[in-house]
């Protein structure tokens, strides 16, 4: 658990890389999923789709679920980082049906979106401290 303490360690003292990250995720997560397929090119990487989706989202959840905890020292529950990480991974199925960008909406790429913020909540409790996901008890005076 030593690896744990140094991730939650380094990026308390380094919080400013937390909204860079988020921040640089969803801009990237939207020109990836919202620009025409033809803007983006061919390349076997594509071939990957399903586990860019896991990847991207978990990645997402994750960051804004460090930068709550640790940038905002908000102590939020997991499972309030899922659904952000959801209904982000919602949206962007409902954008790709609805705008003619030549993108389709996918219920697998959807499901590969949930599998993704599971793992962040999986990877959140292990890296968080274990009194993270409670409220802070104030002494009355």
């Amino acid at each position: 658990m030593k690896s744990n303490n140094f991730v939650y360690s380094f990026l308390s003292k380094h919080s400013y890389l937390l909204p860079l990250g988020v921040i640089s995720l969803t801009i990237g997560m939207l020109l990836l999923t919202l620009l025409p397929s033809n803007y983006i090119g061919e390349n076997q990487l594509w071939s990957f789709d399903k586990l860019g989706h896991t990847l991207l989202f978990g990645g997402w959840s994750l960051a804004l679920g460090l930068y709550l905890n640790i940038y905002k020292n908000k102590h939020i529950k997991p499972w309030i980082v899922f659904a952000c990480g959801v209904l982000f991974g919602l949206i962007i199925e409902i954008l790709q049906y609805s705008l003619p960008v030549n993108r389709h909406a996918d219920p697998i790429d959807f499901l590969f979106d949930v599998i993704g913020c599971l793992i962040a909540v999986w990877v959140l409790k292990l890296v968080l401290p274990k009194n993270a996901d409670k409220p802070v008890e104030t002494k009355a005076i």
